[in-house]
């Protein structure tokens, strides 16, 4: 019995060492292994924002997924057998991890950064717009100073002569109307 046991260990002793060494060839390199969860993160982080609702995952998700993995020249099988290995190799794993999170940091970084420029630039225009309206009422305000008042008085009682005569004919045309419709009185005839 003693020999079984050692011979259960030594076995399982030399399966562990020789399983930390090197990554087998069906396994994706760490640096494509980055890539691939720094992506996939990205993805869950939008699906975030779609409301949760039954199979909104699979709804919304598993496209953005399927494009992912085309993209980058890869399959759900081919990561799957990758993220198994990986699993088994907790150094390995952290160290994906690292990679994983510089590259998401470094997204968000620039990604602030053209945010604020973007904000920056409609704050400059917000102001040029409103420079342009103040400008456009101040000059709205002017009173010309070369206008004759004589002029602007024959103009006014131009105006005047024409709204009375456009009233009379008004008056005129209603009373014309009155006439023609005036109520006939009702006269019952078994009375």
């Amino acid at each position: 019995m003693h020999k079984y046991i050692t011979l259960f260990f030594s076995a399982a002793l030399f399966l562990c060492a020789c399983n930390g060494k090197s990554i087998p060839g069906d396994v994706l390199k760490p640096e494509a292994m980055a890539g691939i969860l720094t992506e996939m993160h990205i993805i869950d982080g939008s699906l975030y924002n779609v409301m949760q609702a039954p199979d909104s995952l699979y709804k919304y998700g598993a496209g953005k997924y399927i494009a992912m993995f085309k993209r980058l020249h890869t399959d759900t099988a081919h990561f799957n057998r990758s993220m198994r290995f990986y699993a088994t190799q907790p150094d390995k794993l952290l160290a994906i991890y690292d990679q994983v999170d510089i590259k998401i940091k470094s997204k968000t970084d620039s990604l602030a950064k053209v945010q604020t420029e973007q904000s920056k630039a409609a704050h400059k225009a917000d102001s040029l717009k409103n420079l342009n309206i103040k400008t456009k009422t101040d000059s709205a305000r002017k009173i010309i100073p070369h206008e004759n008042p004589a002029a602007r008085k024959a103009d006014s009682l131009e105006n005047l002569k024409s709204k009375t005569k456009i009233d009379s004919a008004r008056k005129s045309h209603l009373h014309k109307n009155k006439k023609k419709h005036k109520a006939k009185p009702l006269i019952n005839p078994n009375i």
